[in-house]
């Protein structure tokens, strides 16, 4: 059974009116840019203009410098009195100047130095250093090392501390002498360290 009229004739307006917003929507897409744009799209290839440079002013309008004439003669010599008492004055000074050269140049006469033996505080004590070999707990370490060091043909010693024993390697006036013992030792694979006695 056919349906009726009235049902054909809204489906065909639905459509119309579709297709009317289609059209109008891709028209709008094209011509709105269009209608907006302040100037129009450049017909030919692209111009840069450059300013023109600025042309260097002639010569003429140049400032002209002037130059003035040297002083006369006359007043610019002075008489032969002035050139005698400023020639006396150089002379003077140049006299003046070598004297204080020589003097600075001169040896000074050494003074006479007296050596008077340094005196020792009895309260100051000099200060020795030695290789610390390590602090430990177990006596039986100390002695292992003792003897490791001892068939290096070194001596070494123990003393007390809080409890632990620590052992070092001789006794030296200069810190240098400690440092080649530490290295002595570090060759022969025994760490240390310089330590103040």
């Amino acid at each position: 059974m056919p349906p009726p009229v009235a049902d054909d004739d809204h489906k065909r307006r639905a459509r119309r009116r579709l297709i009317g917003a289609v059209a109008l929507t891709i028209v709008a897409i094209i011509i709105l840019p269009l209608v907006l744009e302040d100037k129009p799209p450049p017909a030919g290839p692209l111009e840069v203009h450059m300013p023109q440079a600025v042309q260097p002013e002639s010569n003429s309008s140049q400032k002209v410098v002037e130059s003035f004439p040297p002083p006369s003669d006359t007043l610019a010599k002075p008489s032969e009195s002035e050139n005698a008492v400023a020639d006396a004055v150089t002379a003077q000074q140049a006299a003046a100047k070598s004297s204080a050269q020589t003097a600075k140049a001169a040896p000074k006469p050494a003074k006479p130095v007296e050596q008077q033996p340094k005196p020792v505080d009895s309260g100051q004590k000099s200060t020795s250093y030695a290789v610390q070999v390590g602090v430990f707990a177990d006596k039986a370490n100390v002695q292992k090392l003792q003897s490791q060091i001892s068939e290096l043909g070194l001596k070494s010693y123990s003393d007390g501390l809080d409890g632990s024993t620590r052992l070092r390697v001789g006794s030296f006036k200069d810190r240098a002498a400690a440092e080649a013992m530490l290295a002595k030792l570090a060759a022969a694979g025994i760490k240390g360290q310089v330590v103040e006695k």
